[in-house]
This record gives C-alpha cells, sequence and structure tokens, in this order.
C-alpha cells in the first residue's frame, strides 16, 4: 500500500533549512538598516561641519586661532561640535577644521568624531 505526502523526517529538514535562510535573511535586514543610518548620521554630521565653516567664514570678525565649542540642531537632532582655528604661515588666511559628534557624546571623551572637516578664511576680504 502506498500513501501520499512527506514523511516526517523529511518536513524536519524543510522546516530546518526554512529557518536557517529565514535567520540569515533577518540579519541581512538588520545589518542593511544599521548601514543606512550610519550614512545617514554621516551625511547630516557632514553638513553641520560645512554649515559651521561657512558661517565662520562670513562673519564679519577674522577668526581667531583657538577651539570654540558648541551645538547645532540639524534634521531634529543635537549634533557637538568643535571649530579648531589654526594660523598659517600666510598671516590672512586661517585654516578650520571643524569635527562633529553625536549629540549625546561628550567633547572631553577619546571618541573620535563623526565627521572632521577642513576649510580656509581669508582676512582679506574683510572690512577693518
Amino acid at each position: 500500500m502506498r500513501t501520499r505526502g512527506f514523511t516526517l523526517l523529511e518536513v524536519l529538514v524543510a522546516l530546518a533549512i526554512l529557518a536557517i535562510a529565514l535567520s540569515a535573511s533577518v540579519r541581512a535586514v538588520g545589518q542593511q538598516a544599521r548601514a543606512q543610518e550610519i550614512l545617514r548620521d554621516g551625511s547630516y554630521a557632514r553638513w553641520v561641519a560645512a554649515n559651521l565653516i561657512a558661517e565662520t567664514r562670513l562673519s564679519e570678525a577674522f577668526p581667531a586661532p583657538g577651539t570654540r565649542e558648541g551645538q547645532s540642531r540639524m534634521a531634529g537632532r543635537i549634533w557637538r561640535w568643535r571649530l579648531i582655528v589654526s594660523a598659517t604661515e600666510d598671516g590672512d588666511i586661517r585654516r578650520l577644521d571643524a569635527e562633529v559628534f553625536p549629540g549625546g557624546a561628550s567633547l572631553d571623551e577619546k571618541a573620535p568624531p563623526l565627521v572632521t572637516l577642513s576649510g580656509f578664511a581669508s582676512g582679506r576680504d574683510r572690512a577693518e
């Protein structure tokens, strides 16, 4: 007598294969979501750094060498930043290094910034 259908062993093997495939796909989706979050945060941090450099270049006062720290709001989040102004060999040009950290990070910690962006500001075009 011949019966139709699968044996219990065949069903268990099929379920094991399905479980392995589903767990791998769930892990891949989770990694993709994390990668997207990292890219998004990096883009926002670059915008914050670029805005900080642009604001410094457009300010009326020629930036003095030193370090300034503060925070900015972008995309509904707080971003902490550090602006390092350095003198160059040409006295009319300053180097601007903007470092941006997530809002919850302390600037005193040794954690690296999300973004470091550099630019230059000239004092030649400023009204004295």
